[in-house]
């Protein structure tokens, strides 16, 4: 009987240590790296006079992880003073390698019920499968929107005029449901539309053309009122 006694604490003290082994072994990965990080506030007229506004956040991390980029699992961006918060995992987060650095974000971020963005400290949290975690903060400024101008889309025939008094303007094409199908610097002249898309295939291809104009200073971005290409 003592023999099996013995042999039973042994068991157990094995057990033991398999356990506190394989806890060591989970516990002992790397935290995550939140490297740098990129924001910016994008306006939207919701008419075609910019009378009524919408906000939308976009947010980029630079990220690394000596476990892999597979040990990533959340990446949180949180205004705490408002309690509005966001969470991207890997099945919603948009994922852009530039060289050897790897960044997560997303876009069109915006508040509930379509309320202006809260003003403020914004923290971004990295955290991996075991609940480490990094963070890094950003702040957008009071009266940001103030002094915004939306850039003007015109059409005449096919050529497009576009005003703008944003050094940095795009024009992005878009489908029927709103995804990018083409984006081109605007032009500073009146241009064709064939030149602009580098076909005559926007006629079947595209619905919308909007403008976006970009400042760089304020992390700001502001679109132009969507022109339809199929009225």
């Amino acid at each position: 009987m003592r023999d099996f006694l013995g042999r039973i604490g042994l068991t157990t003290g094995l057990v033991v240590l398999v356990v506190a082994s394989v806890l060591v072994s989970a516990c002992s990965g790397h935290a995550p790296e939140l490297v740098s990080l990129e924001y910016r506030l994008a306006l939207r007229p919701l008419d075609p006079r910019g009378d009524a506004v919408s906000e939308q956040l976009s947010v980029f991390a630079a990220v690394g992880d000596e476990d892999g980029f597979k040990d990533l699992a959340a990446l949180h961006i949180l205004h705490d003073l408002r309690k509005v918060y966001w969470t991207l995992n890997p099945e919603t987060w948009i994922r852009n390698d530039r060289g050897k650095e790897t960044w997560l974000g997303g876009t069109g971020l915006s508040a509930p019920d379509a309320r202006a963005l809260p003003r403020g400290l914004y923290r971004v949290v990295l955290e991996d499968l075991s609940g480490d975690s990094d963070e890094a903060t950003f702040s957008i400024g009071a009266g940001i929107e103030l002094g915004a101008v939306f850039p003007v889309i015109r059409r005449s025939g096919d050529a497009v005029y576009v005003t703008s008094k944003y050094p940095r303007t795009e024009l992005f094409f878009l489908d029927s449901v709103g995804t990018v199908l083409r984006a081109v610097d605007a032009p500073r002249q009146p241009e064709s539309m064939d030149r602009l898309y580098a076909s005559a295939e926007w006629r079947r291809e595209a619905s919308v053309l909007v403008a976006y104009g970009y400042d760089a200073e304020r992390n700001l971005g502001v679109f132009s009122w969507n022109l339809d290409l199929n009225p």
